[in-house]
């Protein structure tokens, strides 16, 4: 029976674009780079930080650099400039009630994640926070997912994914994992056309039908 699930956090339980976007923007003018457009920095959020700096034209050499200023303004701020998606709280209350065990799977840092959570009242809801290692050894999705499974202990058919981008459905592909995504976030539909995705939700009350249909289901 499906008992386990793993939230993405950006877009997904929260919606983190101000503080991003403008941690984005320091650590762009910090290594000199030119200026970026809104939408472009926007389509960053949910993919790690390294491969987005890469795909805006940051020279290789120059990615540890923008990370490490894009850090400094975020730790100080940015990840505060932040709230959570309207209707998640009594999503997350709803599945732990009905024995749902809960945890995050980010490619955000585990300990930046941990302190969004805490400071926005969730972290009482989850188990585990899997994220990505801040050297990033492990920080794309389904590297996370393995983690958090291993942790967890959870079986991957017992398991379903939820996130808003198409990492989040293929790092689940990967690990054999079942998948609802979510529209309220950062991610196109053409990210969500993959086997794996059991269905797509357009709220969070939508999502909590979905996961009641798929537990009574099995």
């Amino acid at each position: 029976m499906t008992r386990y699930c793993l939230f993405d956090l950006d877009g997904t339980l929260t919606d983190p674009e101000t503080g991003i976007v403008g941690s984005m923007r320091y650590a762009l003018s910090a290594i000199g780079f030119p200026e970026v457009k809104h939408e472009q920095l926007r389509a960053m959020i949910g993919p790690p930080l390294q491969d987005g700096f890469l795909r805006l034209g940051v020279p290789r050499e120059r990615v540890d650099d923008a990370v490490r200023a894009y850090r400094e303004r975020y730790t100080a701020a940015g990840m505060y400039e932040n709230e959570v998606i309207a209707g998640i709280p009594a999503v997350l209350e709803a599945l732990v009630a009905g024995g749902w065990t809960l945890a995050v799977a980010t490619s955000k840092p585990a300990v930046y994640a941990e302190k969004i959570l805490m400071h926005f009242g969730l972290d009482g809801f989850f188990a585990y926070v899997a994220g990505a290692t801040l050297d990033g050894s492990r920080r794309h999705k389904a590297d996370v997912i393995r983690h958090a499974l291993d942790v967890l202990g959870a079986p991957p058919e017992a398991t379903v994914m939820i996130g808003d981008r198409g990492e989040d459905v293929a790092g689940a592909a990967e690990c054999r994992v079942r998948c609802v995504a979510v529209t309220w976030g950062f991610g196109q539909a053409a990210e969500f056309a993959a086997p794996g995705v059991i269905a797509v939700a357009g709220t969070p009350e939508r999502l909590l039908d979905v996961l009641s249909q798929a537990a009574a289901a099995e």
